[in-house]
């Protein structure tokens, strides 16, 4: 006979069953609420993380996919080695199949990605083997170092490219890597350094400390070449820490000494040179006191202001004091040397033994001593017959004209003349009604070939430069060096549409013409223009000059290279 249970018993089974439903809602609930908040977390990742299986790619997050510039459903249509730059495939498959297979691998890998447009970037692995799907998967986790590669690139390239020796010690001060320098210096092979201590490679008797502090010390001593030549050397060590401020190793820089130790020993020489140099020089030297009493003097000294020996000027009482036909010169020549420290070239008349007039140039010091006090030291040069020459080319007022417009560097006209120039040609359009207009003209990117070629070869560009404008132009048109890196160029009776031709000749020249090439180089060289016409523009020289430089500005902000003028 069938037993049924009692309605009270359905009703308490029923009520378990609720209760079992309701905990597995929750349950269910819950799994999907940290499903979706792992999923987020993933999901906005700053690292690309990639599930791996079979030898595919099963889920990708975005960051990935912004990685490798391919959508989720590319990244995971074709095998992963796909992905892998052709040199790291293999490296990279077998770190994969070993990890499956439960072997022991690296915790990180760093190899080539190539993404979709073909570019290589550089990505450090961290892989972890867990379950996906019930089947065995790789979770992977890749962080871009492209810029950590590249930065460590040019760290090698700089060390390499260094004429000193360096090494790189680890944290037991054990050698782990040179550079060329070192091993052409000493003629070892980099297995000569790999391992072995520092110590092993000087000698230890012939060491001399220059420097210690807690993270750096200097010494030199005797470096052992393979073929036993004895190198004196500077080492110079220096602590290095981890991100965490512990240290992590150690880095050698090694300067060669040998040409400092031939110089100390020339010095010693010079030394001895210097002093017969002093006595037979044929500049005056001398050593004094701010008060005019007299420390030391050579003999050519003595011979400039007429004396017939060290020892006759330096029995004078009166000192310094006894050269100046007023006092009140040296009083100022002391004056500028203490305030500026220094004085070149300080032009001095002074009184001989005789008493007639010597004209000097000085090149002054004033040396501060607390123990002796201040002295005055100087070099002095008889400059009378320059001055006589000076007098002789002031005579000649039409070279000193010409000298007193034109630019040193350039020979271009300077802006003295310009501006002169400017207020005759405005009186001159107003009265003709022709129009005249001027170009300024600033040179593009000049800081590059000052920075690149010296200043030397800088200065010789803008000469260049020059002649390439006065090339394209023809009387009465000229040309100006305005300052620096800029010039003017002035043209009477050209309205704008002239003016934009020439200066676009001027352009077209510069464009195919190198320069510095006898100095070994083909530079190529661009400027900006500027144009402003009078008196369509402006009725004042100011306003021209600022209208061509602004026109000139524009153009620089927005390209460079071009022509602008006050309408453009």
């Amino acid at each position: 006979m069938n037993s049924y249970p009692s309605p009270q018993q359905l009703s308490q089974e029923v009520a378990l069953l609720k209760e079992e439903l309701k905990d597995c809602r929750l349950k269910k609930e819950l799994l999907q609420y940290n499903e979706l908040k792992y999923r987020k977390l993933v999901e906005s990742a700053n690292d690309a993380i990639l599930v791996a299986q079979n030898g595919r790619f099963q889920y990708v997050n975005p960051k990935a996919e912004a990685l490798f510039g391919y959508s989720q459903d590319e990244l995971t249509s074709k095998p992963m080695s796909d992905f892998i730059h052709q040199k790291d495939r293999d490296m990279v498959v077998q770190q994969h199949e070993r990890a499956l297979e439960g072997h022991s691998h690296p915790e990180m890998v760093s190899f080539r990605i190539v993404d979709k447009k073909g570019g290589t970037i550089w990505v450090e692995l961290k892989a972890n083997l867990f379950s996906w799907n019930d089947q065995p998967a790789t979770l992977y986790v890749l962080t871009d170092i492209t810029k950590r590669k590249q930065a460590e690139d040019r760290y090698h390239r700089v060390l390499e490219s260094r004429s000193e020796g360096f090494m790189l010690l680890d944290e037991d001060r054990m050698i782990i890597e040179v550079n060329k320098a070192l091993l052409k210096k000493s003629g070892y092979e980099r297995d000569d350094f790999n391992g072995r201590s520092v110590d092993q490679f000087y000698d230890k008797t012939s060491l001399i400390f220059i420097s210690a502090s807690p993270d750096h010390f200097s010494f030199e001593a005797l470096f052992r070449a393979k073929d036993g030549r004895l190198i004196p050397m500077l080492f110079s060590r220096s602590t290095l820490n981890d991100e965490n401020n512990q240290m992590s190793g150690f880095m050698y820089f090694l300067t060669d000494l040998t040409d400092l130790k031939e110089a100390q020993e020339e010095l010693k020489k010079a030394e001895q040179r210097y002093r017969n140099m002093y006595q037979n020089a044929v500049q005056g030297m001398f050593q004094s006191r701010p008060s005019g009493e007299l420390i030391r003097i050579n003999p050519a000294y003595a011979r400039i202001l007429g004396y017939d020996s060290v020892d006759e000027v330096m029995s004078l009482n009166e000192g310094g004091y006894k050269f100046y036909f007023n006092s009140e010169d040296r009083d100022r020549m002391i004056r500028a040397v203490r305030k500026k420290g220094s004085v070149e070239n300080h032009e001095l008349q002074l009184k001989r033994k005789d008493g007639k007039p010597v004209w000097i140039l000085a090149n002054i010091r004033y040396i501060k001593n607390d123990r002796s006090g201040a002295i005055i030291e100087g070099i002095i040069v008889d400059n009378t017959k320059k001055k006589a020459l000076e007098k002789e080319l002031r005579r000649d007022r039409k070279k000193f004209r010409n000298l007193a417009i034109h630019d040193n560097l350039t020979g271009l006209y300077n802006t003295r003349h310009l501006y002169q120039k400017l207020d005759k040609l405005i009186d001159e359009s107003k009265l003709t009604q022709k129009p005249f207009s001027l170009v300024f003209m600033d040179m593009d990117n000049f800081k590059r070939v000052v920075d690149t070629y010296g200043h030397l070869n800088g200065s010789q560009a803008l000469k260049e430069v020059a002649q390439t404008i006065k090339s394209c132009l023809s009387r009465p048109c000229f040309g100006v060096a305005y300052g620096g890196d800029e010039f003017v160029v002035v043209l009477p009776g050209f309205g704008k549409a002239q003016a934009s031709t020439l200066v676009g000749q001027i352009r077209e020249k510069m464009m195919y013409t190198k320069y510095l090439t006898k100095a070994g180089y083909h530079v190529n060289l661009g400027a900006s223009f500027g144009i402003a016409t009078f008196p369509d523009d402006t009725n004042n020289r100011e306003g021209l000059l600022a209208l061509a430089d602004q026109a000139m500005f524009h153009i620089k902000q927005t390209g460079k290279g071009l022509i602008g003028t006050t309408r453009s």
